[in-house]
């Protein structure tokens, strides 16, 4: 059995509930951040494990992990983390390729399944976005602007995971993906099997890091610089193309 990828976000949960004086506003932005977030990850798990399904693999649905249930793919310390030091992880899809009709075929399509439906969701959050955006100015409707606002979240962390996840690091997609499409040994997957996980630790350690302290510029964080021109970039454009096509009505 293989361990599939491993959903990771970086997001300070916990300072979202002290951001202003209003408490209730904190409340619901908070809601409004963990609905996103947990949306955005089970369907990325979900994807993996649904692709791996049809490629002739039934290990994840065997293990319930098909499921939008999120206590099937939420890891305890993992979301404790995400509340306490903004950073976290889901319970990577468990997988074995060794069932899959075609082994690099269905490597390829489990690895690249999680980021396809996360640019997907961005896509249709951001053009969501802009409808209730432009449904809520004109009304003048609370409401519909915090539904407004979820769809701007769901669409900057949907890109934040495909392009994180999309890091050629063990045991990220990206890594999955170049060891799918190369020989199965070879000095690049031994060495990323060995040190990838390590890697990812220290930039993100470098990033939590400099996001705490207000003198070191953003690009210290290699991690931050990458984001910012990708997942920034892509969901500002997608948010951008909401508001373009429904911003007259």
């Amino acid at each position: 059995m293989t361990i599939w990828g491993g959903t990771a976000i970086i997001i300070g949960m916990i300072g979202i509930l002290f951001s202003s004086d209003n408490m209730l506003l904190n409340i619901i932005l908070f809601v409004i951040v963990a609905v996103a977030v947990l949306f955005s990850i089970i369907l990325h798990e979900v994807a993996h494990g649904l692709v791996a399904h049809w490629c002739g693999d039934d290990t994840a649905k065997y293990n319930g992990r098909l499921s939008l249930n999120p206590v099937k793919h939420i890891d305890p310390i993992g979301a404790i983390m995400i509340l306490l030091v903004g950073f976290g992880y889901a319970k990577p899809v468990p997988v074995n390729p060794n069932n899959f009709r075609s082994y690099r075929k269905g490597c390829i399509l489990v690895s690249v399944a999680g980021v396809a439906t996360n640019i997907i969701i961005a896509l249709i959050s951001g053009l969501l976005y802009g409808l209730f955006a432009a449904l809520a100015g004109e009304a003048g409707n609370v409401a519909l602007s915090f539904i407004a606002l979820l769809f701007s979240y769901l669409c900057m962390f949907n890109c934040y995971l495909c392009f994180f996840n999309l890091l050629p690091l063990f045991p990220l997609d990206g890594y999955n993906l170049i060891a799918a499409l190369c020989k199965r040994e070879n000095g690049f997957t031994r060495f990323m099997r060995r040190y990838g996980q390590y890697i990812l630790f220290a930039l993100i350690i470098v990033s939590v890091i400099v996001a705490r302290i207000d003198a070191v510029p953003f690009y210290f964080s290699p991690l931050d610089v990458y984001l910012t021109y990708t997942a920034d970039y892509l969901s500002g454009a997608f948010i951008k193309l909401g508001t373009l096509i429904f911003g007259g009505i």
